[in-house]
């Protein structure tokens, strides 16, 4: 029986070596089955593309319409820079209003184009700590590390830079003309103040249009008098404000600012401009050249390339050229066009919540600016709006351009230097090489960084003053006493306030 019993147990432990081996092969077996399924599905989610970076954004139009929800150049964009873009598109007539509504609502997207950046209130914002300051972060990144340190100083709240700037050529204004009225009269470009002025007065005195009818002007203007400052500084008058005896002061107090006076006046008084430039939008300028009414006007050298279709279409006759240069008191000198940008890019704690998604984000806006995108921005979508002559590009379809790229051209921000030089027309190969050029002539405003808070608070109270008075002087309602009686009004008002606020900042920065 013992025997019998322990033969028993020996059948069982080996009955049971067996079971165990083949639970262990079985659970082997299963472990194997899921390891490799385990494997597959990484290799699978390793093979998947990488989900678009979901971002927010806010900006300006110019257009009759907002751009398509499907615009093909913003499709490129989101791809370069593995994106998917939510953007909301605000006419600019009324982009300041939704700004400051967006951020008193405190439902901010990730990325604002602000274009009143150094408005009180986008300033108080900054201080506050609304927006994250990125200044710290440019030099990790190939294209932001290159931004104009020029221009971030221009942009720095209290020495901080909060935003990145939209590049735009630092000399960028100029005379727009009717090269076809030049030789009717017999004239050459002109190049002195004086030359500018006899120009003037034979495209309203001599038919240039030869229709026998009295009914041209020489030059057309709008009420925010578009040419004034670029005349300023024909006659050697500062950006804005300029330095005397250790003191910030405004254009407006000095001799040259009186000397453009003049020249408006006489222009005025002889019926050399329209008469009633005080009241019309500065748009009309761009038609009254359409319209065959004027044979120049003074703005940024880059609009002969667009705005005068109607031109063409009307009087296909007619040619444009640009002249950037006139030699004055001082030589020659160009106004540094709106500090060398036009808004920028901020990103508000509120919608970016880590310094992670900082980081993100500049990484986006650093894609932004590659040579790509910088070649989409300037010439669009080969084969459809430009095409490959002699290796390089050449313009194909300017209007197809237009509704597809300069539409949303507002999202740009790179200064244009990585862009493939192309088989430009004749007149854009003119302008672009002049905005290198003058450069080197460009007056800066040596108080483009400072803050007053008495200009916040009474600014628009004040400048009327001043444009009021500037109005009235041009057509003869004051003179010169009077215009110094409006100066005196201004510095009791608040002037004499916004001077020491300035001044203080400059002897600051000075030490």
């Amino acid at each position: 029986m013992r025997g019998s019993y322990g033969q028993q147990r020996k059948g069982l432990r080996i009955t049971g070596a067996l079971l165990l081996t083949a639970s262990l092969l079985a659970a082997c077996s299963q472990g194997t089955e899921k390891s490799a399924d385990s494997t597959s599905k990484t290799t699978q989610e390793l093979a998947k593309p990488k989900e678009p970076l979901k971002l927010s954004m806010m900006n300006m139009y110019y257009s009759a319409e907002p751009p398509k929800a499907d615009n093909e150049a913003v499709k490129i964009i989101e791809e370069h820079t593995g994106t998917k873009l939510d953007i909301t598109w605000v006419p600019n007539s009324a982009y300041n209003d939704k700004i400051n509504a967006t951020i008193a609502a405190g439902e901010l997207p990730q990325i604002m184009m602000i274009a009143s950046n150094k408005g009180q209130g986008i300033i108080n914002a900054a201080r506050s700590g609304m927006f994250w300051e990125i200044g710290p972060y440019l030099k990790d990144y190939p294209n932001l590390s290159k931004l104009n340190p020029l221009v971030l100083s221009n942009i720095a709240v209290d020495g901080k830079v909060y935003g990145i700037f939209r590049s735009r050529p630092v000399a960028r204004e100029g005379i727009i003309l009717r090269k076809d009225w030049l030789n009717a009269v017999g004239m050459a470009e002109p190049k002195t103040i004086d030359e500018f002025y006899q120009v003037i007065k034979a495209f309203s005195t001599k038919d240039p249009d030869k229709n026998g009818k009295d009914d041209t002007f020489g030059m057309y203007e709008g009420r925010g008098m578009n040419g004034f400052q670029t005349i300023l500084g024909w006659y050697g008058g500062p950006n804005l404000y300029g330095i005397q005896d250790n003191k910030v002061v405004p254009d407006f107090m000095t001799k040259e600012y009186v000397d453009a006076l003049k020249m408006y006046k006489r222009l005025y008084d002889e019926k050399l401009i329209n008469q009633d430039f005080a009241v019309v939008p500065g748009t009309k300028r761009q038609e009254a050249i359409n319209q065959g009414k004027a044979g120049l006007i003074i703005s940024t050298l880059d609009d002969v390339n667009a705005g005068f279709n109607d031109l063409a279409k009307a009087n296909p006759n007619a040619v444009l050229d640009v002249v950037s240069r006139i030699n004055g008191p001082k030589g020659e000198r160009l106004m540094l066009f709106n500090g060398g940008y036009v808004g920028t890019y901020m990103f508000p704690k509120t919608s970016v919540k880590t310094e992670a998604d900082l980081k993100q984000i500049l990484g986006f806006m650093d894609k932004l600016a590659d040579k790509k995108l910088q070649n989409l921005f300037e010439w669009g979508i080969e084969g459809k709006h430009y095409k490959v002559e002699n290796g390089k590009p050449a313009r194909t379809d300017g209007k197809a351009y237009e509704t597809d790229v300069n539409s949303i051209y507002q999202i740009r921000f790179d200064d244009g230097s990585l862009v493939d030089a192309g088989e430009d027309a004749p007149i854009v190969r003119k302008y672009k090489q002049m905005f290198k050029d003058n450069a080197s002539i460009a007056v800066a405003n040596p108080a483009e960084s400072f803050q007053s808070a008495t200009l916040a608070e009474k600014g628009s109270e004040i400048t009327k003053i001043i444009q009021d008075a500037r109005i009235k002087f041009i057509m003869g309602t004051i003179d010169e006493a009077g215009w110094n009686q409006a100066l005196e009004q201004w510095k009791k008002s608040g002037g004499d306030k916004v001077i020491e606020e300035y001044t203080a900042q400059y002897l600051k920065l000075k030490k």
